[in-house]
C-alpha cells in the first residue's frame, strides 16, 4: 500500500489517524486534526489546517488548537508551517467558527 502524502492525509474527510509532524529538532509531534480552512487573504488563496496537540507541548496550553499554513514547495512537496501572524491566525479561527455556525444552521 502506498504511503499517503501529508496533503492527502489532511484533505481526507475520513481520516481519523493523528497528523504527525517533525520539528526542526527531529522531535515527533502528534496532532488531532480539527479542520481544514480555505482562506482568501486579498488576492491570495491560502489553505490552513487547525490542529490540536495530542502531546504536552511546552509552548502551547493543554487545550490550545494551533493554526498551520499549508505550504507547497517548488518541487511539489507539502509541509505545514505554524502561522506566526497572530492576526491572520485569528481570522482563520473566525472563519472556522463561521463555517461551524453555517453547518449547524442547515
Amino acid at each position: 500500500m502506498d504511503e499517503k502524502s501529508l496533503l492527502d492525509i489532511i484533505l481526507d474527510p475520513d481520516n481519523t489517524e493523528p497528523v504527525t509532524l517533525y520539528g526542526e529538532d527531529g522531535v515527533v509531534y502528534s496532532f488531532d486534526q480539527i479542520a481544514v480552512i480555505p482562506f482568501e487573504d486579498g488576492e491570495e488563496k491560502l489553505l490552513f489546517v487547525i490542529l490540536k496537540p495530542l502531546d504536552e507541548l511546552d509552548w502551547a496550553e493543554d487545550d490550545e488548537a494551533i493554526v498551520f499554513r499549508v505550504v507547497e514547495s517548488e518541487d511539489g512537496s507539502v509541509s505545514l508551517h505554524m502561522e506566526e501572524n497572530e492576526d491572520l491566525a485569528m481570522q482563520v479561527f473566525q472563519e472556522y467558527y463561521r463555517l461551524l455556525d453555517e453547518e449547524g444552521g442547515e
